[in-house]
Protein backbone atom coordinates (compact mmCIF):
# COMPACT_ATOMS: atom_id res chain seq x y z
CA UNK A 1 0.00 0.00 0.00
CA UNK A 2 1.89 3.54 -1.03
CA UNK A 3 2.00 5.66 1.56
CA UNK A 4 -0.37 8.52 0.87
CA UNK A 5 -3.36 5.26 0.49
CA UNK A 6 -1.82 4.29 3.94
CA UNK A 7 -2.32 7.55 5.41
CA UNK A 8 -5.35 8.12 4.22
CA UNK A 9 -7.03 5.33 5.30
CA UNK A 10 -5.78 5.93 8.93
CA UNK A 11 -6.91 9.46 8.56
CA UNK A 12 -10.22 8.31 7.48
CA UNK A 13 -10.86 5.47 10.73
CA UNK A 14 -9.88 8.47 13.15
CA UNK A 15 -12.94 10.53 11.13
CA UNK A 16 -14.62 7.38 12.44
CA UNK A 17 -13.65 7.17 15.85
CA UNK A 18 -14.29 10.64 16.63
CA UNK A 19 -17.02 10.71 15.13
CA UNK A 20 -18.39 7.74 17.08
CA UNK A 21 -16.84 9.16 20.82
CA UNK A 22 -19.76 11.33 21.14
CA UNK A 23 -21.98 8.93 21.10
CA UNK A 24 -20.16 7.14 24.18
CA UNK A 25 -19.46 10.65 25.95
CA UNK A 26 -23.81 11.13 25.94
CA UNK A 27 -24.03 7.08 26.65
CA UNK A 28 -21.81 7.94 29.83
CA UNK A 29 -23.81 10.17 30.75
CA UNK A 30 -26.44 7.42 31.84
CA UNK A 31 -24.05 6.13 34.51
CA UNK A 32 -21.66 8.93 35.48
CA UNK A 33 -21.51 12.55 36.04
CA UNK A 34 -19.48 14.63 33.44
CA UNK A 35 -16.79 15.02 36.02
CA UNK A 36 -16.27 11.86 36.88
CA UNK A 37 -16.41 10.71 33.45
CA UNK A 38 -13.83 12.94 31.88
CA UNK A 39 -11.90 12.21 34.92
CA UNK A 40 -11.30 8.48 34.20
CA UNK A 41 -11.67 9.13 30.23
CA UNK A 42 -8.90 11.58 29.84
CA UNK A 43 -6.40 10.14 32.74
CA UNK A 44 -6.95 6.89 30.65
CA UNK A 45 -6.38 8.47 27.13
CA UNK A 46 -3.06 10.69 28.46
CA UNK A 47 -1.60 7.03 29.91
CA UNK A 48 -2.27 4.91 27.32
CA UNK A 49 -0.12 7.55 24.65
CA UNK A 50 2.23 6.73 27.11
CA UNK A 51 3.96 3.79 25.06
CA UNK A 52 3.67 5.59 21.50
CA UNK A 53 5.67 8.40 23.22
CA UNK A 54 8.83 6.35 24.24
CA UNK A 55 8.20 5.03 20.64
CA UNK A 56 8.66 8.01 19.10
CA UNK A 57 11.58 9.29 21.42
CA UNK A 58 13.53 6.34 20.20
CA UNK A 59 13.70 7.18 16.97
CA UNK A 60 14.51 11.19 17.79
CA UNK A 61 18.01 11.89 16.66
CA UNK A 62 20.26 13.61 19.24
CA UNK A 63 19.55 17.34 17.72
CA UNK A 64 16.14 16.73 17.66
CA UNK A 65 15.86 15.68 21.61
CA UNK A 66 18.47 19.21 22.64
CA UNK A 67 15.51 21.43 20.59
CA UNK A 68 12.86 20.23 22.66
CA UNK A 69 11.50 22.55 25.82
CA UNK A 70 12.94 22.54 28.81
CA UNK A 71 10.67 20.31 31.62
CA UNK A 72 9.02 23.84 33.00
CA UNK A 73 8.10 25.17 29.95
CA UNK A 74 6.28 21.43 29.07
CA UNK A 75 4.49 21.54 32.09
CA UNK A 76 3.73 25.15 31.33
CA UNK A 77 1.82 24.11 28.30
CA UNK A 78 0.46 20.83 29.70
CA UNK A 79 -1.68 22.64 32.52
CA UNK A 80 -2.44 25.18 30.26
CA UNK A 81 -4.02 23.09 27.22
CA UNK A 82 -5.48 21.03 29.70
CA UNK A 83 -7.18 22.95 31.45
CA UNK A 84 -8.33 24.31 28.46
CA UNK A 85 -9.55 21.08 27.26
CA UNK A 86 -11.13 20.53 30.24
CA UNK A 87 -13.54 23.43 29.59
CA UNK A 88 -13.83 22.16 25.78
CA UNK A 89 -15.00 18.42 26.97
CA UNK A 90 -17.28 19.38 29.86
CA UNK A 91 -19.17 21.67 27.85
CA UNK A 92 -20.15 18.91 25.70
CA UNK A 93 -20.42 16.64 28.30
CA UNK A 94 -23.47 19.09 30.13
CA UNK A 95 -25.09 19.60 26.73
CA UNK A 96 -24.83 16.27 25.14
CA UNK A 97 -28.32 14.97 27.32
CA UNK A 98 -30.25 17.96 26.01
CA UNK A 99 -29.24 17.47 21.84
CA UNK A 100 -28.72 14.96 19.45
CA UNK A 101 -25.10 13.63 18.87
CA UNK A 102 -25.63 14.57 15.23
CA UNK A 103 -26.31 17.90 16.19
CA UNK A 104 -23.74 17.62 18.52
CA UNK A 105 -21.03 16.77 16.09
CA UNK A 106 -21.76 20.07 13.85
CA UNK A 107 -22.05 22.54 16.05
CA UNK A 108 -18.89 21.47 17.43
CA UNK A 109 -17.21 21.37 14.21
CA UNK A 110 -18.09 25.08 14.55
CA UNK A 111 -13.94 24.95 15.72
CA UNK A 112 -13.03 24.73 12.04
CA UNK A 113 -14.73 27.86 11.57
CA UNK A 114 -14.10 29.88 14.44
CA UNK A 115 -10.58 28.84 14.46
CA UNK A 116 -8.97 31.19 12.05
CA UNK A 117 -11.67 34.30 12.92
CA UNK A 118 -10.30 33.80 16.36
CA UNK A 119 -6.80 34.15 14.84
CA UNK A 120 -7.68 37.61 13.58
CA UNK A 121 -7.75 38.75 16.75
CA UNK A 122 -3.93 37.56 16.98
CA UNK A 123 -2.47 39.26 13.93
CA UNK A 124 -3.21 36.11 11.37
CA UNK A 125 -4.73 36.75 8.17
CA UNK A 126 -8.19 35.38 7.15
CA UNK A 127 -8.41 34.45 2.99
CA UNK A 128 -11.51 35.07 1.33
CA UNK A 129 -12.50 31.13 1.13
CA UNK A 130 -13.13 31.35 5.34
CA UNK A 131 -15.76 34.37 5.35
CA UNK A 132 -17.61 32.62 2.43
CA UNK A 133 -17.17 29.64 4.71
CA UNK A 134 -18.22 31.62 7.75
CA UNK A 135 -21.37 32.83 5.77
CA UNK A 136 -22.60 29.31 4.69
CA UNK A 137 -21.74 28.25 8.38
CA UNK A 138 -24.35 30.62 10.06
CA UNK A 139 -27.06 30.09 7.07
CA UNK A 140 -26.08 25.91 8.69
CA UNK A 141 -26.60 26.91 12.18
CA UNK A 142 -30.06 28.72 11.35
CA UNK A 143 -31.95 25.73 10.08
CA UNK A 144 -30.15 23.50 12.11
CA UNK A 145 -30.86 25.46 15.66
CA UNK A 146 -33.13 28.12 14.88
CA UNK A 147 -35.28 27.16 11.59
CA UNK A 148 -38.60 27.05 14.05
CA UNK A 149 -37.13 30.54 15.67
CA UNK A 150 -35.50 30.77 19.51
CA UNK A 151 -37.51 27.93 20.75
CA UNK A 152 -35.78 25.62 18.68
CA UNK A 153 -32.42 26.69 20.30
CA UNK A 154 -31.52 24.29 23.21
CA UNK A 155 -29.35 24.38 26.58
CA UNK A 156 -27.69 21.44 24.79
CA UNK A 157 -27.18 23.20 21.22
CA UNK A 158 -26.06 26.48 23.38
CA UNK A 159 -23.26 24.01 24.82
CA UNK A 160 -22.15 22.96 21.68
CA UNK A 161 -21.96 26.06 20.55
CA UNK A 162 -19.48 27.05 23.53
CA UNK A 163 -17.58 24.09 22.76
CA UNK A 164 -16.69 25.29 19.44
CA UNK A 165 -15.70 27.90 20.89
CA UNK A 166 -13.13 26.55 23.43
CA UNK A 167 -11.94 24.03 20.73
CA UNK A 168 -11.10 26.96 18.90
CA UNK A 169 -9.13 28.63 21.86
CA UNK A 170 -7.71 25.26 22.23
CA UNK A 171 -6.17 25.14 18.81
CA UNK A 172 -4.52 28.69 19.37
CA UNK A 173 -2.75 27.63 22.61
CA UNK A 174 -1.75 24.26 21.36
CA UNK A 175 -0.21 26.53 18.60
CA UNK A 176 1.69 28.47 20.80
CA UNK A 177 2.93 25.57 22.90
CA UNK A 178 3.74 22.75 20.35
CA UNK A 179 6.27 25.15 18.27
CA UNK A 180 9.09 23.74 21.45
CA UNK A 181 7.11 20.80 22.92
CA UNK A 182 6.52 17.19 21.23
CA UNK A 183 3.07 17.32 20.17
CA UNK A 184 2.48 13.66 21.11
CA UNK A 185 3.82 14.48 24.71
CA UNK A 186 1.74 17.54 24.47
CA UNK A 187 -1.22 15.79 23.99
CA UNK A 188 -0.58 12.43 26.56
CA UNK A 189 -0.17 15.27 29.30
CA UNK A 190 -2.59 17.60 28.74
CA UNK A 191 -5.36 14.62 28.84
CA UNK A 192 -3.25 13.55 31.88
CA UNK A 193 -4.05 17.06 33.26
CA UNK A 194 -7.27 17.51 32.10
CA UNK A 195 -8.74 13.87 33.48
CA UNK A 196 -7.02 15.08 37.60
CA UNK A 197 -8.14 18.51 37.12
CA UNK A 198 -11.93 16.76 37.38
CA UNK A 199 -11.24 14.39 40.08
CA UNK A 200 -11.75 17.38 43.02
CA UNK A 201 -14.72 18.39 41.29
CA UNK A 202 -15.94 14.64 41.03
CA UNK A 203 -16.19 14.22 44.77
CA UNK A 204 -17.44 17.42 45.54
CA UNK A 205 -20.34 17.38 43.60
CA UNK A 206 -21.21 13.68 41.80
CA UNK A 207 -21.82 10.76 43.64
CA UNK A 208 -19.07 8.30 42.52
CA UNK A 209 -18.96 4.48 42.53
CA UNK A 210 -17.43 1.57 41.11
CA UNK A 211 -20.45 -0.19 40.31
CA UNK A 212 -21.24 3.01 38.35
CA UNK A 213 -17.51 3.01 36.80
CA UNK A 214 -18.42 -0.80 35.63
CA UNK A 215 -21.88 0.48 34.49
CA UNK A 216 -19.68 3.12 32.62
CA UNK A 217 -16.97 0.96 31.52
CA UNK A 218 -17.64 0.44 27.63
CA UNK A 219 -17.87 4.39 27.08
CA UNK A 220 -15.21 5.21 28.75
CA UNK A 221 -13.27 2.58 27.17
CA UNK A 222 -14.50 3.68 24.03
CA UNK A 223 -13.63 7.50 24.97
CA UNK A 224 -10.60 7.07 26.70
CA UNK A 225 -8.01 4.27 25.13
CA UNK A 226 -9.95 4.30 21.34
CA UNK A 227 -11.09 7.89 20.83
CA UNK A 228 -7.83 9.25 22.88
CA UNK A 229 -5.45 6.81 22.09
CA UNK A 230 -5.79 5.14 19.09
CA UNK A 231 -7.63 8.13 17.34
CA UNK A 232 -5.06 10.42 18.25
CA UNK A 233 -2.27 8.09 16.92
CA UNK A 234 -3.75 7.38 13.54
CA UNK A 235 -4.09 11.24 13.13
CA UNK A 236 -0.17 11.46 14.16
CA UNK A 237 0.53 8.58 11.56
CA UNK A 238 -1.52 9.61 8.48
CA UNK A 239 -1.02 13.19 8.65
CA UNK A 240 3.40 12.25 8.23
CA UNK A 241 2.06 10.47 4.70
CA UNK A 242 -0.58 13.20 3.75
CA UNK A 243 -1.35 16.57 1.93
CA UNK A 244 -2.09 18.49 5.26
CA UNK A 245 -5.17 20.21 3.28
CA UNK A 246 -6.65 16.65 1.92
CA UNK A 247 -5.84 15.34 5.85
CA UNK A 248 -8.00 18.09 7.23
CA UNK A 249 -10.73 17.29 4.57
CA UNK A 250 -11.00 13.52 5.32
CA UNK A 251 -10.76 14.90 9.11
CA UNK A 252 -13.68 16.96 8.63
CA UNK A 253 -15.93 13.29 8.01
CA UNK A 254 -16.22 13.22 11.69
CA UNK A 255 -19.49 15.52 11.87
CA UNK A 256 -21.13 13.24 9.10
CA UNK A 257 -19.74 9.92 10.89
CA UNK A 258 -21.95 11.66 13.92
CA UNK A 259 -24.98 11.75 12.19
CA UNK A 260 -24.92 8.55 11.45
CA UNK A 261 -23.43 7.16 14.97
CA UNK A 262 -26.07 8.74 16.45
CA UNK A 263 -29.22 7.63 13.84
CA UNK A 264 -27.56 4.16 14.83
CA UNK A 265 -27.12 4.29 18.75
CA UNK A 266 -29.63 6.36 19.72
CA UNK A 267 -32.08 6.43 16.68
CA UNK A 268 -31.81 10.07 16.49
CA UNK A 269 -34.13 11.04 13.70
CA UNK A 270 -33.78 15.04 12.50
CA UNK A 271 -35.88 16.91 10.92
CA UNK A 272 -35.77 18.18 7.34
CA UNK A 273 -34.45 21.80 7.63
CA UNK A 274 -32.12 20.27 10.26
CA UNK A 275 -30.28 17.91 7.67
CA UNK A 276 -30.46 20.67 5.40
CA UNK A 277 -28.33 22.57 7.83
CA UNK A 278 -26.23 19.93 8.55
CA UNK A 279 -25.57 20.02 4.84
CA UNK A 280 -24.82 23.29 5.00
CA UNK A 281 -22.26 23.38 7.82
CA UNK A 282 -20.43 20.54 6.12
CA UNK A 283 -20.26 22.39 3.20
CA UNK A 284 -19.43 26.04 5.52
CA UNK A 285 -16.14 23.35 6.63
CA UNK A 286 -14.93 22.47 2.79
CA UNK A 287 -15.09 25.94 1.35
CA UNK A 288 -13.01 27.46 4.45
CA UNK A 289 -10.40 24.77 4.02
CA UNK A 290 -10.00 25.23 0.75
CA UNK A 291 -6.68 27.59 -0.41
CA UNK A 292 -7.60 30.74 -2.13
CA UNK A 293 -6.49 31.20 -5.78
CA UNK A 294 -3.43 33.17 -6.37
CA UNK A 295 -4.01 36.09 -8.89
CA UNK A 296 -1.03 35.93 -11.56
CA UNK A 297 0.88 38.82 -11.97
CA UNK A 298 0.59 40.56 -15.75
Amino acid sequence: MKRSAKGNMLLFMAAIIWGCALVAQKAGMSHMGPFGFTAIRCTMGGLVLLPLIWHLDRKKTTEEKQNEAGRKETIIGSVVCGLVLMILILFQQFGLPFTTVGKAGFITALYILLTPVMGIFLGKKAGKNLWIGVLIGLAGMYMLCLYEGASGLTFGDLMMLCAAVAAAAHIHVIDHFVQNIDPVKLSSYQFIVCGLACVIPMFIFEDISMEAIIDCAVPILYAGLISCGLGYTFQVIGQTETDPSLASLILSLETVFSLLAGWIFFKEILSVPEYIGCGLMFIAILVSQMPDRKVKKM
